[in-house]
């Protein structure tokens, strides 16, 4: 994805560089901050509240990166029995053990199960908005 970006010209005022100017910070992109790959960075919304030990909760969204590989205390999203699922890996002894939570939220993978790493959450996003304010322009701002 290429991205044009449109710089405000700075102007003098009668031949002398206004004070202002000076002072000036560079400008905040968020893109910059989250997103390290744009062509392999994806959105998703947490679905269930398996992470909440994790800090993530239900409705969080979540920053993914697909060309990371997983190291041993990575979150990552998986691909497993035809349903997606957020947890931590670790990997052990022939085995993954993929833990969430709760012993029931954890999820133990043999070598001879098939599973897909899908991506790597390198972010959450805690969407902070009541829902009164979820009106007009703001109706599909972080809409969980």
């Amino acid at each position: 994805m290429l991205r044009i970006r449109k710089h405000r010209q700075k102007r003098d005022v009668l031949g002398f560089r206004l004070p202002m100017l000076s002072y000036e910070e560079p400008e905040l992109d968020i893109t910059e901050i989250m997103v390290i790959d744009p062509d392999n960075t994806f959105y998703m919304r947490m679905g269930s509240g398996a992470m909440t030990g994790y800090h993530i909760l239900q409705e969080h969204i979540l920053v993914i990166d697909r060309t990371l590989n997983p190291v041993s205390g990575s979150i990552v999203v998986f691909y497993h029995n035809g349903d997606f699922f957020v947890r931590e890996y670790v990997p052990r002894d022939g085995q993954l053990q993929l833990k969430g939570d709760s012993p029931s939220d954890c999820l133990i993978i043999g070598a001879g199960e098939n599973w897909n790493c899908w991506g790597v959450v390198t972010l959450t996003l805690n969407p902070v908005l009541q829902p009164q304010h979820r009106i007009g322009r703001y109706a599909r701002v972080c809409a969980c």
